[in-house]
């Protein structure tokens, strides 16, 4: 299967991802810009609510469930915002219209495409091919959840935890990313692999240039330029999307991560510190509360991440409405207010930041840079060792540089300062009570940290690039003659010589941000964790012989192994139900006992009344490598070759499938 082939499940990713969304910020009263920057937020709202919701009702999970809440929601926040607006004036009515084609929505048309092109092919070399899976330990999860979804006809966050036991004693598990994944595979009929590779280049490729987007333009205002350096330096960064599709792989994580530069954006908005205030507060208040459930449950250390970052913005917001009061000489009671709704605030994140995190024991993950080095890493924007991205190091540093200058957009800076700043305590201090109460919420993991890093360094890095970009422009804007390129206000002209700069200065741009500090990862991110190779973790062989699993057991059949040596894809990549599809617990006792003595099945009589209570009928068994370089001993289901009561029904190299004939 060729790339050109997935392009249309691509492309339905992408209206599935924004077209609800769209739909719905567009009815509510959006304007300019924030129409595309909600469409992914709202939508992940809508699907990961709705999943609950269709949970708790019993209801089968499909499309029916992003369809009828859009369209619900549309309707009455079209309603309500007439009457809104019919209460204010008799002259003027809201009415629905989408909007006309103009020269800003075509550059953010360009910037977009321009970035989404770039990093929809990096993603190709990263995954190789369109079927492979990442042979990761939560690639087994992942996958293996969105397959349980399809035969329970759940996606809801309360229950899916409750995968890898069969649904007993279901726990919370953020599942915004599984419940859009799992309706791709309905609306398309295509593969788990196929659709999950289409889903994250529809998030990295198009959901998080828009949002950078839509970030940026909050200081630097909807301008040609702005938009179009925006949309180049969005590819740029190691960090995201790439890192966190390599490592772990952190889908729930990648999904919030993308969509946090438009709920930042909406905050900025919200504390009127934003450039562009045009749409009305209250439509902006409300698209932020829109925005949380689907932050939260795509992932809730994300939410937590963005309760840190209103902090600088709170705090600027704060002194700009104090100088408002001071230059109208108000009372000294008019200051009360805002400070008690910051130290509340402030108060209401610690609280949260205590609670709302996982376990010590969990949280295992060790410091192992130093201070100057992790400060080093943020500067040169190559966390996690990455090669130095030497142009957007310098266009952050020329963005930090303006912004003193212009002594202005302080709360950018304080944006990029909060990110730095838990970047460092996780991968530099010492293990001890203040790294984990920094940095607990995300398992004091550095990578999970590292991939936040360019949601607040493309904005200084946009401001520096934009503001250079722009002096070259001005400087031959008087050598032409000036053309009107849109009549509405405000009107917008330039000339040739100037058009001329942007482009080649754009042009010349994007490869600068490219290269190695992205060549590289990508190139070892492929060769560690997709290529599917004979010494790969999941091999050929073994890979094939999951494929030709329906000709031999029957759908409701239970297959036994060890699921680090990659038994357990053979849930996702089948559909026949595995005893263990979790490589984090073996779930029931009876099942490790199994996994332990299956193998004595014609000594032992035992053996049988465990194949009785679990069910298993078959047993594969792959002799090779185990994921994440794993080393499990489940002798029960090694070394069958030739055990009595173990007969063969297929096999390819070394990887074997038995029938249980002994009981």
């Amino acid at each position: 299967m060729s790339w050109w082939q997935v392009l249309p499940v691509v492309l339905g990713a992408v209206c599935l991802i924004l077209l609800p969304g769209y739909l719905i910020a567009v009815a509510c009263g959006a304007r300019g810009l924030s129409r595309i920057g909600l469409a992914a937020p709202l939508t992940t709202s809508v699907v990961s609510m709705s999943a609950i919701v269709a949970g708790m009702l019993g209801a089968n999970w499909s499309i029916l469930w992003l369809l009828i809440p859009t369209i619900l929601i549309s309707v009455v926040g079209f309603v309500i915002g007439r009457v809104v607006d019919r209460s204010r004036t008799h002259k003027t009515l809201r009415t629905f219209s989408l909007p006309r084609p103009n020269l800003r929505s075509t550059v953010v048309v360009l910037a977009v495409s321009l970035s989404g092109s770039i990093i929809g092919w990096h993603l190709t070399q990263l995954f190789g091919r369109p079927e492979s899976v990442s042979q990761t330990y939560d690639g087994v999860f992942h996958l293996n959840a969105l397959r349980y979804i399809m035969d329970t006809g759940t996606a809801s966050s309360l229950t899916l935890g409750g995968m890898p036991t069969g649904g007993e004693n279901p726990s919370f598990y953020p599942a915004a990313w599984h419940g859009l994944v799992s309706l791709l595979i309905q609306a398309t009929d295509t593969s788990i692999p196929v659709a999950v590779h289409a889903a994250n280049i529809a998030v990295a490729a198009i959901v998080w240039p828009i949002g950078c987007i839509f970030l940026c333009t909050r200081i630097t205002g909807h301008r040609p330029i702005p938009v179009l350096v925006t949309g180049v330096l969005a590819s740029g960064f190691s960090a995201f999307p790439y890192l966190l599709l390599d490592f772990g792989v952190l889908y729930p994580n990648f999904l919030s991560v993308a969509l946090l530069p438009a709920c930042v954006a909406l905050a900025a908005m919200v504390l009127r510190v934003s450039s562009d205030n045009r749409q009305p507060w209250t439509v902006s208040f409300l698209a932020l509360f829109a925005t949380l459930p689907g932050l939260g449950l795509a992932h809730p250390s994300t939410l937590m991440a963005l309760a840190a970052l209103f902090l600088p913005l709170g705090g600027v917001a704060v002194v700009r409405h104090w100088r408002q009061l001071n230059r109208r000489r108000a009372h000294a009671a008019r200051f009360i207010p805002s400070l008690a709704g910051l130290v509340l605030y402030t108060t209401a994140v610690v609280m949260l930041w205590q609670e709302l995190r996982p376990s010590e024991a969990a949280s295992n993950w060790e410091p192992f840079l130093t201070n100057a080095r992790a400060v080093g890493e943020i500067i040169a924007v190559a966390p996690m060792g990455a090669p130095a991205a030497w142009m957007m190091m310098f266009l952050t540093l020329a963005g930090l540089l303006h912004i003193v200058l212009r002594r202005g957009t302080w709360w950018a800076f304080g944006l990029f300062l909060v990110t730095a700043f838990l970047f460092v305590v996780a991968s530099s201090e010492p293990e001890g009570d203040f790294r984990t109460l920094i940095t607990g919420v995300w398992y004091n993991d550095s990578f999970r940290l590292a991939a936040l890093l360019p949601v607040t360094t493309v904005i200084l890095a946009s401001i520096g690039g934009s503001w250079i970009v722009t002096v070259i422009a001005q400087r031959l804007q008087e050598r032409g003659k000036v053309l009107v390129l849109q009549h509405n206000q405000p009107r917008l002209t330039t000339t040739v010589p100037a058009i001329a700069a942007t482009i080649t200065a754009v042009a010349v741009l994007v490869p600068l941000v490219q290269g190695a500090s992205i060549d590289l990862p990508i190139r070892e991110a492929h060769r560690k964790n997709y290529a599917l190779t004979e010494e790969s973790a999941l091999s050929i062989d073994e890979r094939t012989l999951i494929g030709r699993l329906p000709q031999h057991v029957p759908d409701d059949a239970v297959i036994a192994g060890n699921p680090w040596s990659g038994t357990a894809y053979a849930y996702a990549l089948s559909g026949i139900e595995v005893l263990t599809p979790h490589l984090g617990t073996t779930g029931a006792p009876e099942n490790l006992q199994l996994l332990m003595e299956l193998n004595q099945v014609s000594t032992n009589p035992a053996v049988c009344s465990l194949l009785q209570t679990t069910g298993v009928e078959y047993v594969l068994e792959f002799p090779g490598k185990e994921i994440h370089a794993g080393d499990h001993f489940y002798p029960g289901v090694e070394d069958l070759s030739g055990q009595p009561g173990l007969t063969v029904l297929d096999s390819e190299g070394e990887a074997t499938l038995y029938e249980i004939t002994a009981c």
